[in-house]
């Protein structure tokens, strides 16, 4: 649609629209507080474990958001993880968002990697197929097991319950990546 807005704008609309759908009003001091903790959510528990694997397996780490630089920047300086990151690649940049096309082989430039070898982890299926439409391979990281992959007919190259083994699951599949 082509009708981009920086996601913290996107963010904000999600939460008037959160708040209408359940008939909850919020003042905006409230509004500004749940937006100021959106702002440092921590890590999940196996994050730091598996980012840290993953580097000493040899994968050059990206973090690659909808979000703006300064915004997923700040995230991980929060979490505790930014340095794990040899770059942050928004698709800010592009002013557009996942999963255009276009963002996918933005992120290829900025990391220098080339399609079939770059891997996208995310917990988003719309990611994960955008990727894998754009000939990334691309792990879903299914943290519920209730959560449901979208029926597009277009699947993960692989499918983890955890960042924990998801370098020795790579490894399995006999190839490196970005």
């Amino acid at each position: 649609m082509k009708n981009y807005a920086d996601f913290a704008v996107c963010t904000r609309q999600a939460l008037d629209y959160t708040s209408a759908f359940f008939k909850t009003e919020l003042s905006d001091a409230q509004k500004r507080e749940l937006l100021d903790i959106y702002r440092r959510l921590p890590a999940f528990a196996d994050v730091e474990e598996g980012l840290t694997r993953l580097g000493e397996d040899g994968h050059r780490l990206y973090a690659f958001s909808n979000g703006s630089q300064a915004v997923v920047e700040a995230l991980l300086e929060a979490a505790g993880i930014r340095g794990f990151f040899i770059d942050i690649v928004s698709v800010d940049d592009l002013s557009t968002f996942k999963p255009d096309p276009a963002v996918y082989g933005y992120f290829l430039q900025r990391s220098g990697a080339a399609g079939s070898d770059a891997w996208l982890i995310s917990s988003n299926p719309f990611d994960v197929i955008g990727a894998v439409s754009s000939g990334m391979r691309a792990a879903w990281l299914q943290r519920s097991p209730d959560a449901v992959f979208d029926p597009w007919d277009i699947r993960p190259s692989l499918v983890v319950n955890s960042l924990s083994d998801l370098g020795q699951q790579i490894a399995s599949r006999g190839v490196g990546g970005t």
